[in-house]
């Protein structure tokens, strides 16, 4: 009796201890069931949004294509107006640089003939009243040297040569007197020599034996004349001369004035 019981009671045990494994097994299955779902929900999620990565690369993709595309024509088209341009730089250079070389060469040939005129006006100056004649001359000859090699340009040699003449002219208003020596029958006198603008000038040796005026000549030349035998003529340059330098009262004087001897 008693052994039936534990029998039983044994199979109970056993019963129980297997339904409540199956229980336990069904659980666990539902649990990694969940799991497996939730996984696969979150793969699923991170699938799409993935997918919708990938779309909107692709998408990015294709806008980055159509702009690179459009500024690769833009590109180009800038490429070819360029193109144009430099072209149109190159015949417009080219042109200049012929033109450049046109008036280099009429520059060159100007400054020859400029050169060559201001070169001619030494005779001028050489004929002109005698006074510094050989440092004009000299001065003139420099400037056409200059620019003929090229030193000065056209302007520069043009002013200078002004300032020439405008020296000259100057020349026209102003008195000097100055010591020096002056060749008189084949003698160097000392004495004293005044310039009256460029129309007269005086020759008063030392022991006032020798006077001299600055008399024209028929070819258009300056010579100096001795008056020393003309007693009135010599007397009246003296007081000329002492007056310029300042040895009497100033007052009004005849100085002799030259003139080409056609003109007279």
């Amino acid at each position: 009796m008693k052994s039936s019981i534990l029998s039983r009671i044994l199979l109970c045990l056993g019963l129980t201890c297997v339904l409540a494994g199956a229980q336990e097994t069904v659980e666990s299955v539902r649990r990694q069931i969940k799991a497996v779902e939730a996984e696969t929900a979150r793969e699923k999620n991170l699938h799409d949004a993935e997918k919708k990565r990938h779309a909107e690369f692709v998408e990015v993709g294709r806008k980055k294509v159509q702009a690179l595309s459009s500024q690769t024509k833009t590109i180009n088209s800038e490429i070819d107006s360029l193109k144009s341009e430099l072209k149109h730089i190159a015949d417009a250079r080219q042109k200049t640089m012929g033109t450049i070389k046109w008036f280099e060469g009429r520059k060159a040939r100007y400054n020859e003939s400029l050169a060559k005129v201001i070169d001619s006006l030494a005779p001028v100056f050489e004929s002109d009243f005698p006074y510094r004649n050989e440092e004009t001359v000299k001065s003139v000859a420099e400037i056409a040297d200059q620019l003929h090699k090229g030193v000065i340009e056209a302007d520069d040699a043009l002013n200078r040569t002004l300032e020439v003449f405008y020296d000259r002219i100057r020349l026209g208003y102003t008195t000097e007197v100055w010591k020096g020596f002056l060749q008189v029958d084949a003698r160097s006198v000392p004495g004293t020599f005044l310039r009256y603008g460029a129309v007269a000038s005086i020759f008063v040796s030392n022991d006032g034996n020798d006077v001299l005026w600055l008399d024209r000549t028929k070819d258009g030349g300056y010579v100096w004349k001795n008056v020393s035998d003309d007693l009135a003529m010599r007397t009246a340059l003296k007081d000329v001369m002492k007056v310029a330098e300042g040895k009497t009262a100033p007052r009004l004087v005849t100085i002799p004035v030259a003139f080409p001897k056609e003109a007279e």
